[in-house]
């Protein structure tokens, strides 16, 4: 992934899970029924895939309030995946080309026909998770400026150690040519060299 997909994936991601928990919070508190997993998972991942595809490089109240009305509708109307249905019906009679009905369970129907209640709840969760969530970016935004001013000031009081250069200490040679005994008697001769002493009478 490039560096400049990782925020809005990140945002995206973001906006998807707070727009879906706010709005499952509201549908059960407006007096629906709780959904089944696959009615939580299946909106939560188109919502993922949406607002990843609305999220900017920067931080607009408008791209956010599409992602999170979006994901508010893909919620309110596939949260019937995974519900119990009554079951099916089929229609009496010897007739060729029966047809067999699935009636709608009180659910679907729930979600067809919301009355005004259901959408309000669902606007005041819209309007909080888009506040909350372009306030707790902006509060995101300025804690990493803060902290970054607070490592610089940090650095900045901190003694700084100035380190000179010791100069190397005379070493002793790797090898010392070492004297045997056997040497002694030829080098004699050689360190009485010189003039012939003269005789003082």
């Amino acid at each position: 992934m490039r560096q400049s997909r990782a925020p809005r994936v990140a945002r995206g991601l973001v906006a998807a899970s707070v727009a879906t928990f706010v709005a499952l919070l509201s549908h059960v508190a407006g007096g629906g029924a709780m959904p089944g997993w696959l009615g939580i998972v299946v909106p939560w991942v188109l919502s993922v895939f949406v607002c990843t595809l609305l999220a900017g490089r920067r931080l607009s109240v408008f791209r956010l309030s599409l992602s999170v009305t979006l994901s508010q509708v893909l919620f309110h109307v596939l949260f019937v995946l995974g519900a119990a249905d009554a079951g099916a019906v089929t229609a009496g009679g010897h007739h060729h080309g029966a047809i067999t009905l699935a009636p709608l369970s009180g659910e679907t129907t729930a979600a067809l026909y919301a009355d005004a209640a259901m959408w309000g709840w669902h606007v005041l969760a819209a309007v909080v998770t888009v506040a909350a969530l372009h306030r707790g970016e902006r509060v995101l935004a300025a804690l990493r400026t803060l902290a970054g001013e607070l490592v610089a000031w940090w650095r900045r009081r901190q003694p700084v150690a100035v380190l000179s250069p010791v100069p190397d200490a005379p070493r002793a040679p790797l090898f010392v040519a070492a004297l045997s005994v056997d040497d002694a008697p030829r080098l004699a001769p050689l360190r009485r060299r010189g003039p012939p002493a003269l005789r003082v009478l």
